[in-house]
């Protein structure tokens, strides 16, 4: 049984946050304003302004509960699961935001301040491709491997006595795997494997 992380890990300055802000928005593409993907909970509570939302997809990553969270859906003592993005030969179907103009800087503020707490993520430009056909460049986060926070792969019996015992600041972990559950239904998406772990998560609390 894995219990937490080998390791405390520690929150990044906030002088590292704004180092990596600015290196995302140096190389921001020229174009119809800057689009933020997500494929956790920013899909129902994201924490900036934004003007559009819409569905949209994503090549070449999947959704998996990979990180460690000691914050947000656990504490250090109980530490639960997060999602992320890992390269993946698949597709993963989230929702993308256009940033409000008038009010970007303070989006990315608080986007960098609730993604960046750590070092678990990366932040990077990729291609995302709405229901139109049409194609964008999008700010996501995806899953850095060399972070003491990265649990990897685990048994869905591991993982759902985990989930079902955890809770943060932001909820429990059980309601987070479950709004993720419910959107991506809303969206047209069906994970078998999230499905099945819900159902053991539940049937602990029973």
């Amino acid at each position: 049984m894995i219990d937490g992380p080998e390791q405390p890990y520690c929150e990044l300055s906030d002088e590292a946050r704004a180092e990596s802000q600015w290196r995302i928005m140096a190389s921001a593409p020229s174009g119809d304003g800057v689009w933020v993907f997500g494929f956790g909970s920013l899909m129902w509570n994201p924490c900036f302004s934004f003007t559009e939302h819409r569905p949209a997809t994503i090549t070449g990553y999947e959704r998996k509960f990979h990180i460690w969270t000691t914050k947000a859906r656990g504490t250090p003592d109980m530490p639960g699961l997060g999602l992320c993005l890992e390269k993946a030969d698949r597709e993963c179907r989230g929702v993308a935001y256009r940033l409000a103009d008038d009010h970007l800087e303070d989006s990315l503020d608080a986007l960098w301040c609730r993604e960046m707490t750590t070092g678990i993520y990366e932040p990077a430009w990729c291609e995302i491709e709405f229901e139109t056909g049409d194609v964008m460049q999008a700010i996501t986060f995806v899953v850095n491997h060399t972070s003491r926070q990265y649990v990897g792969p685990m048994p869905m019996q591991q993982m759902a006595p985990i989930i079902a015992r955890a809770s943060g600041e932001y909820g429990t972990c059980r309601d987070y795997l479950s709004m993720t559950i419910a959107v991506m239904a809303d969206l047209g998406v069906r994970d078998p494997e999230l499905d099945e772990l819900l159902r053991m998560v539940d049937a602990l609390h029973a």
